[in-house]
């Protein structure tokens, strides 16, 4: 099984095929290496002037090995997908065919691990992580009435200092709002426990991320492409592409989501599929900066190495790599199955 992550960085290379190697030349330095096409998951080039040969291209898709394009200041602006070429036509119609209810019913399931993942982060930080997995555990079993808000504020496992500073309630603006944004702000489904636990948990972290970058920002802001909010970007780009990769070779149409809209060029799949997986990228970022500011180009070096971590499935050890694999198979047992059955989301400890 492929797993390696290709990351090109020299300027002036020249990337050919030959037998099934990807041969790599510096025309700056002559040096030249070859690399097992067979062996790679994906491929980042980062590099200016570097040349692919037509059959290098063509033995990529036909392998599903992705190609992630960054510009100058390594942003990630361009990526190809193997032209949709479906392995079972079932599974096909099925995507087409999704119910609203067998949608939102997968979405709960996603939303709620991310939230635990990102309650996992907390937890790892030694910040107050209580909120969050009462968020997860809402939104996994969503009560029946809006009285269930009472529990949040009465439960005695949970600071109550917590809570009464969590966005999850915040008991003197509810007054103010109407009949139906109250019940919005308050509800368990999986949309309002996303926004609820993000802005709790961007409040705790992103802070401590930018202290210790040495920047100013306060909120998370995607496209900002500077700072601790670019790195981010950058790190899920990265998630993005192995999403991205496994859901080709499953035979999904990445532009069919279940919550994303979809827009035109935009993997609306991808982005559904992604969010649990996001808290890792987070956390690698956490123990990345932790010893001070760091440069991006070391940054992309690293969060390419978080698809190597390894993670406990099945009770076995697997690449977070493959773990999406796995993750993205129980989803197509799902959607064939036409029911909502658990999926086997990648987990923090």
């Amino acid at each position: 099984m492929s797993y390696h992550i290709l990351h090109l960085l020299s300027h002036n290379l020249r990337v050919r095929l030959k037998l099934d190697q990807l041969h790599i030349s510096d025309l700056d330095s002559g040096a030249d290496k070859s690399v097992p096409l067979a062996d790679v998951a994906a491929i980042v080039c980062a590099a200016r002037d570097t040349e692919f040969s037509a059959s290098s291209l063509r033995r990529m898709a036909e392998l599903n090995v992705l190609l992630l394009i960054c510009n100058e200041k390594f942003e990630p602006c361009a990526i190809t997908l193997p032209y949709y070429r479906p392995t079972n036509t079932e599974l096909l119609r099925r995507q087409i065919e999704w119910t609203p209810e067998w949608k939102t019913a997968m979405w709960r399931q996603i939303i709620t691990a991310k939230v635990r993942n990102q309650a996992a982060n907390l937890a790892h930080l030694k910040r107050a992580h209580a909120v969050l997995t009462e968020i997860a555990n809402r939104c996994e079993k969503p009560a029946s009435t809006g009285d269930d808000v009472k529990n949040l504020t009465s439960n005695p496992g949970i600071d109550q200092r917590l809570v009464t500073s969590s966005p999850t309630i915040i008991k003197p603006s509810l007054a103010t709002l109407t009949a139906s944004k109250r019940a919005a702000f308050l509800s368990d489904a999986p949309d309002a426990s996303e926004s609820r636990a993000a802005r709790h948990y961007w409040k705790h972290l992103l802070p401590r991320l930018s202290e210790w970058q040495q920047t100013d920002e306060k909120n998370r802001v995607p496209g900002t492409r500077e700072g601790v909010n670019g790195m981010l970007d950058y790190g899920y780009a990265i998630l993005r592409t192995a999403v991205l990769r496994s859901l080709a070779a499953h035979g999904f149409i990445a532009a069919i989501g279940i919550a994303h809209t979809a827009k035109a060029g935009s993997f609306a799949l991808a982005d559904d599929v992604m969010e649990p997986l996001r808290p890792w990228i987070d956390r690698e970022l956490r123990l990345f900066l932790q010893g001070g500011p760091r440069p991006m180009q070391e940054w992309m070096r690293q969060s390419v190495s978080v698809l190597q971590l390894e993670v406990s499935m099945n009770r076995s050890k697997l690449r977070l790599l493959n773990a999406v694999d796995v993750y993205v198979q129980s989803f197509a047992d799902a959607a064939l199955a036409r029911t909502p059955f658990p999926l086997k989301i990648p987990m923090l400890p």
